[in-house]
């Protein structure tokens, strides 16, 4: 079909110029081909990282890129890698195999080929990758998806400029695909049968959380090819003692913390193989600390420059910034690692069979202890160690897909301690149960998971539009946006927006600490609107000040917020100037939300308040004052506050200690906080009326329109566009 040319030709080119780069880089030593791609793959992620940089990004500079790296490979080819022979596999055995995992891989394909449906490949993963396709660049905001590193990304981008979404889809499916190779390969370095080993490949490729993440936009499968790839040269070493192993180990290595942030552990685990491993002279650390700092350095040095944060959008309580709170990560924490009230000991159930945990592995996991017998062995200790050690993210994050780089090491350690017919019981067991049909009788409705392949849309028989309008709802709110908006508009969205469909710039409702300014001030003026407003009004004789500070001198487990500061002679306002210089502690870069005149915005410390705690104004220029006003929620607390004043010598004195504190008559804010919303730049608001969270702001919306001063632009089921008048 004419349409699907543009999707395999994009998705090979990008494969073949990973490999042609793998072989340059390594034409010196001996590997197999998935770690030639590794490597390749690695190296063209930072090329297009470059180009993006410098602005050029796009069809034309990656063909010219492929096209060299395929003439430059023509003329230096690498010799491949003849594994020791362990225990070949029969000829029964081989077929066997040969049609489990053909079968499987066939409808994988057909998945990977489908236009993209997956929740996180439409709203972020494609959906950044598509920004930068129509910029060449990289675009200027700073969010939490923005600031990940996005090594898979740059691989995706490169196809996704020849054949769009389903090629990107197609070079994270081959990834998944070549790393099956790599149990063999490992296996045989570690002394085990080939049955072992392609057993142990079976299970990882059958799990159905390992299907749905290799099939679609995701990079939890890529973490494991570039773990398993690291982990094959670090065996090489240790088994030959060449240090050139180090380095293509290093960027392996150094690449799955590019691909995910968790990889981050990869190169640290990396460095105490070598240490154990007997590993002590300094250019073998080296060695493999250069490799990984090719890969680390990009994105590090990017998340430093734009967020002031090398480890961007986390630790922002290590790193304070003005793009993130760490309140919001310290949430988004909580959230992440209590799925669905799931406790620890029903987790390996659900991972199982369950689905509670998005996604599982098949019940053969409930199996996995088995392979504790392999710790008699040396090889079956190493693979526990590093289950263990890559397992550890997966207590920050509970979805399944985080324990996908320790399942092949489990998988290993059990196939080393089954007897032969158990080894094929259990390959058989979850061939049958892991197949889509199968699983729809024993899991949750909504477990997330492949279905039936969609065949007709992998094909285009069914034009990608359709099906898209008929599988999810995302698609049919990115046509609604597309049609009632104007290039160049913004959206606020409450809800997580169909980035990849949708030609406009979208900020999600927690992706920074913008977008957690504006959510509040919703919030401040709706869900929040009983939460009664205090005057806090210190009288002094006047004088001539050049600054006013109000203090907290006292802890409190909740917040300090403060809707707006206002300043008197007399009767008679003093009204804030730009240039006038705010400060605060914490959150300095929020203080001008307490000078804008708007009541539905506020500054607040975002954490629990403390001694010393401050918000400052440093006037241009002396101003003469006889009060100064804080409006706030905080004196529900009945903490004290204290205010102070700079005189002309520029030395602070106490102004009041016991400020006067009434309650402020109730306003309607909405239409205020609406306007804050267009002022930040956003003309519309996405949202989903729904029984919970946002939900609710969407339904108190709906009810009031005109006190927000919105208009419905657009509806698709529950979901709403409201346009700011």
């Amino acid at each position: 079909m004419p349409s699907l040319i543009p999707i395999l030709a994009g998705a090979l080119f990008t494969l073949a110029t990973c490999y042609a780069l793998g072989n340059l880089c390594l034409r010196a030593l001996a590997v197999p081909r998935p770690v030639i791609l590794a490597t390749g793959a690695a190296a063209l992620a930072n090329l297009v990282f470059v180009l993006l940089l410098v602005g050029l990004a796009g069809a034309p500079a990656f063909a010219l890129v492929g096209v060299v790296s395929l003439g430059a490979w023509w003329r230096i080819r690498t010799p491949l890698l003849r594994d020791p022979e362990k225990t070949p596999l029969d000829r029964i055995s081989r077929g066997l195999l040969a049609a489990a995992l053909g079968i499987y891989a066939l409808v994988y394909f057909i998945h990977a080929l489908a236009p993209e449906i997956q929740p996180d490949g439409i709203s972020y993963h494609l959906g950044l990758v598509a920004e930068y396709l129509r910029l060449g660049t990289f675009p200027a905001r700073v969010g939490f998806y923005e600031m990940v590193p996005q090594g898979l990304e740059m691989l995706f981008l490169f196809a996704f400029a020849f054949g769009r979404h389903s090629a990107a889809k197609l070079v994270h499916f081959v990834l998944l695909l070549a790393t099956l190779p790599l149990f063999r390969a490992i296996g045989r370095r570690l002394g085990l049968a080939d049955l072992a080993s392609w057993l142990a490949a079976a299970l990882y490729f059958c799990a159905p959380v390992v299907a749905v993440s290799g099939t679609s936009s995701y990079t939890d499968a890529a973490l494991v090819f570039f773990t398993l790839a690291a982990f094959y040269l670090l065996l090489v070493w240790r088994q030959e003692g060449d240090d050139r192993y180090l380095l293509p180990a290093g960027v392996a290595a150094g690449f799955g913390y590019a691909v995910k942030f968790p990889g981050i552990i990869l190169l640290p685990l990396a460095l105490l193989f070598v240490l154990l491993s007997g590993g002590r002279k300094a250019r073998q650390f080296a060695l493999l600390l250069g490799g990984g700092a090719l890969m680390l350095a990009p994105w590090m040095l990017r998340d430093a420059i734009l967020a002031g944060n090398p480890l961007a959008p986390l630790f922002n309580r290590w790193f304070p910034n003005p793009y993130f709170h760490a309140f919001t990560e310290q949430e988004l924490a909580r959230n992440l690692s209590s799925y669905a009230g799931v406790r620890l000991l029903e987790a390996p159930w659900q991972l199982a069979v369950g689905g509670k945990l998005q996604g599982i592995f098949g019940p053969l996991l409930l199996a996995l202890p088995l392979g504790l017998l392999a710790l008699g062995w040396r090889a079956g200790r190493l693979c526990w160690l590093a289950a263990a050690l890559l397992a550890a993210p997966w207590f920050a994050n509970h979805g399944a897909r985080f324990l996908m780089p320790a399942f092949p090491f489990l998988a290993l350690a059990l196939a080393m301690v089954l007897p032969r017919p158990a080894a094929w019981a259990c390959l058989a067991l979850e061939a049958v149960a892991c197949w889509p049909a199968v699983v729809d009788l024993y899991t949750l409705p909504y477990t997330w998971r492949l279905h039936a392949p969609p065949l007709a849309a992998a094909l285009r028989l069914e034009p990608e539009s359709e099906y898209l309008y008929r599988a999810t709802a995302e698609y049919k709110i990115a046509g609604m946006i597309e049609q009632e908006t104007r290039p160049g508009e913004k959206i606020f969205s409450l809800i997580s927006g169909p980035r990849a469909y949708v030609d406009r710039e979208m900020l999600e409702y927690w992706h920074s600490a913008r977008a957690d300014q504006l959510l509040d001030t919703l919030k401040v003026a709706s869900l929040y609107q009983d939460a009664p407003l205090y005057d806090v009004t210190a009288l002094f004789p006047q004088q001539v000040l050049r600054g006013v500070r109000f203090r907290l001198t006292r802890a409190h487990p909740g917040e300090w917020c403060v809707h707006e500061v206002r300043l008197f002679l007399g009767e008679d306002r003093v009204y804030s100037s730009p240039q006038w210089y705010l400060r605060a502690r914490p959150e300095p870069w929020e203080a001008p939300a307490a000078f804008d005149d708007n009541l539905a915005t506020r500054w607040r410390t975002w954490e629990p308040m403390r001694p010393g705690m401050y918000l400052e104004a440093d006037f241009d220029r002396p101003q003469v004052l006889t009060s100064a006003l804080m409006i706030s929620h905080t004196p529900v607390y009945q903490v004290p506050f204290e205010i102070d004043g700079q005189g002309m010598d520029g030395k602070w004195h106490l102004l009041s200690s016991e400020p006067r504190v009434t309650v402020r008559p109730r306003e309607e804010l909405r239409r205020w906080a609406a306007q804050a919303v267009r002022r930040a730049g956003y003309r519309y608001l996405l949202a989903a009326d729904t029984a919970e969270g946002n939900g609710l702001l969407t339904k108190d919306m709906l009810a009031r329109l005109h006190d927000w001063d919105l208009e419905i632009a657009g509806q698709v089921g529950n979901v709403y566009l409201f346009r700011v008048r």
